[in-house]
């Protein structure tokens, strides 16, 4: 299992009130006609539900918005934007809650307010650190320590306590993140000094939570770890912060089984399990049962240890479920600053505007092979620039992966629509069209996704690629993974990208016939990819299905996916054949002299 470690922030979204002081906010702004104390007690109301009720701070921050554009107080308005921020922010719709940062940065600006700045800053660090976890990025972990850092800044001219804490918090978990464990370390011991001294206990018991974890985890000196949490435990408690009391059980409990001290190790990690329960917190739940499970097997109690851990895989498929479906709703990207971010949005305005159905699915095309004609540019001029590229390495790979970042957003807002489009049609073949094109983009769209997750910017990992693209596939046709054999063999993994795209394509074209055609009455539905590299390249598909109606083949001169195939294995230099053989065979071969030509 992996390491269930979590790190705290410290925000300024406050903290959950008691229903009874919510319920005299409601009764106050019942009783409250003036509109500047009517928005405050609005924002109010949505802070005190930001923690545990994303439906209800919703609600409120909707209406807190309404308020403070009426209230004409731009410092009202920029706190209900900040508001929204955070709550975008916990719903990991990044690019949402970014935008609202930025809007509370314009009010504040235009109102000289430095310590509303100060703590944006510190908001907007968080989110960049939300988003260097989600997407592997290093290049948003850094953004993330320099707003920290611009917050401490800020909040040391302002002289705001609160903010100060917050930064150094920040600036921790940012440097733990980046592996400077060292500055990490005493930007939560300076973080302390001032709680110390300003008497601020709540936020030191988040702050010696995150240095105990760094003593567990990086310097192992368990023992330093055991004080600092226990700190913690007794703030938290005297605050009855039962999210911050699960945390340090949690931490205790490692911190235990590192010292082999099982017993205490198990009382704490159950403690953690029971209140994590009693918060109905499912992603807490599930990092408890991981921690209990790791200590039950190491005090060598298996059965036990084995329950554990049948509980945490239940609740990380749940998990992993809940984060997928917010994945596929709400597109994750990098703050809008450059030129290509506005062409993003004028391409979903133009959409938008789009009524007409086949208009619509044109219009998508088109953008489909604009993009694809900047991606071929973009990578010849890379090839034409080897030296320059050498010399500015780092440089280089960080513009390629927001690159290939941007360019998979953009493919995924073209498949978004597609599938929007497909959903209002009645005619059958329509919906299939635009369905296929759908499925066309989403090819393109992994390979841009693992470009920028890994550190090559130039290949790809062609048989992870495949991989993914088969299951995708599978789960788009209703397959069921144990009852479907793939038989995928790949001689050579690495591929460069030009080569990587137009095969992609034409993968995704022959085995979305494969799952449309040959399975209805198999058995044991099997599919074999081979690519060979020996003599030229050559990639053999093959399924078990009824085989192929040659005649028909040769006859649909006209079909897109045909044409699609044609024009691609032309572009690569290639011969594609196509035969029955126990199923439909298919084979792709591009010789030696081509592949220096494509390579």
């Amino acid at each position: 299992m992996k390491n269930f470690s979590i790190l705290y922030f410290i925000a300024f979204t406050g903290f959950a009130q008691k229903p009874s002081q919510i319920d005299s906010l409601k009764k106050i702004l019942a009783a409250t006609s003036d509109i500047q104390r009517k928005t405050k007690i609005v924002q109010d109301i949505c802070e005190a539900y930001s923690r545990n009720q994303p439906d209800s701070a919703k609600k409120y921050l909707e209406i807190a918005q309404d308020f403070s554009k009426k209230s004409m107080d731009k410092k009202l308005e920029g706190r209900s934007y900040h508001l929204a921020a955070n709550f975008f922010r916990a719903q990991n719709e990044f690019e949402k809650s970014l935008q609202a940062s930025q809007k509370t940065i314009d009010l504040y600006e235009a109102i000289d307010y430095k310590r509303g700045l100060g703590r944006v800053y510190n908001s907007i660090g968080l989110t960049y650190k939300k988003m260097g976890d989600s997407q592997k990025v290093a290049a948003f972990t850094r953004k993330a320590l320099m707003f920290s850092l611009k917050a401490i800044d800020m909040a040391k001219v302002v002289e705001d306590t609160n903010g100060l804490i917050s930064g150094y918090n920040n600036a921790g978990i940012a440097y733990r993140d980046l592996k400077e464990f060292r500055k990490a370390e005493d930007a939560y011991k300076l973080g302390l000094k001032n709680a110390e001294k300003y008497k601020v206990d709540r936020d030191a018991g988040v702050l010696h939570a995150n240095l105990g974890q760094i003593y567990i985890d990086f310097e192992k000196e368990y023992d330093k770890a055991i004080i600092e949490l226990e700190k913690s435990l007794v703030i938290h408690a005297n605050h009855n912060d039962q999210q911050g009391i699960e945390h340090a059980y949690r931490s205790l409990g490692k911190a235990f089984q590192m010292k082999k001290e099982y017993k205490k190790a198990i009382a704490y990690a159950q403690k953690s399990v029971a209140i994590a329960h009693s918060l109905k917190d499912i992603h807490r739940l599930f990092n408890a049962y991981g921690i209990l499970y790791g200590i039950q097997e190491d005090a060598g109690l298996y059965k036990e240890a084995l329950a554990s851990l049948k509980i945490a895989k239940q609740l990380e498929d749940s998990t992993l479920r809940v984060d997928k479906t917010k994945n596929i709703a709400e597109i994750e990207s990098k703050y809008q600053t450059e030129k290509k971010e506005l062409e993003i949005k004028s391409l979903n305005e133009k959409n938008a505007l789009q009524r007409n159905q086949l208009a619509f699915a044109g219009l998508g095309l088109l953008v489909l092979m604009g993009l694809l004609g900047t991606l071929y540019w973009q990578y010849k001029k890379i090839k034409e620039n080897r030296s320059q590229i050498q010399k500015q390495s780092d440089d280089l790979k960080l513009m390629m992966k927001e690159l290939h970042h941007r360019v998979k957003n953009n493919l995924a807002i073209v498949s978004s629509l597609l599938k929007i489009q497909s959903s209002k049609m009645e005619d059958e073949k329509a919906v299939l069209a635009v369905r296929q094109g759908q499925q066309r983009v989403e090819a393109m769209s992994l390979i841009h996704q693992r470009l920028y997750q890994n550190d090559k910017v130039s290949t790809i990992n062609i048989k992870e690629y495949i991989s993914d693209l088969v299951d995708s596939l599978m789960n788009a046709y209703g397959h069921e993974v144990d009852n479907f054999e793939v038989q995928l063999s790949v001689e050579q993994e690495e591929m460069d990208v030009d080569l990587a795209i137009s095969l992609g394509l034409i993968i995704n074209e022959l085995i979305t016939n494969s799952f449309k055609y040959a399975y209805a009455e198999a058995a044991h539905p099997t599919l074999k990819i081979t690519l060979k590299n020996k003599v030229g390249l050559s990639l053999e598909i093959q399924d078990n299905g009824p085989g192929l109606d040659m005649e028909r083949w040769n006859r649909a001169k006209d079909s897109f996916g045909k044409k699609l195939i044609s024009g691609l294995t032309k572009q690569i230099g290639g011969s594609f054949t196509i035969e029955n053989q126990n199923g439909t065979y298919c084979r792709l071969y591009i010789s030696p002299e081509k592949m220096k030509l494509v390579a």
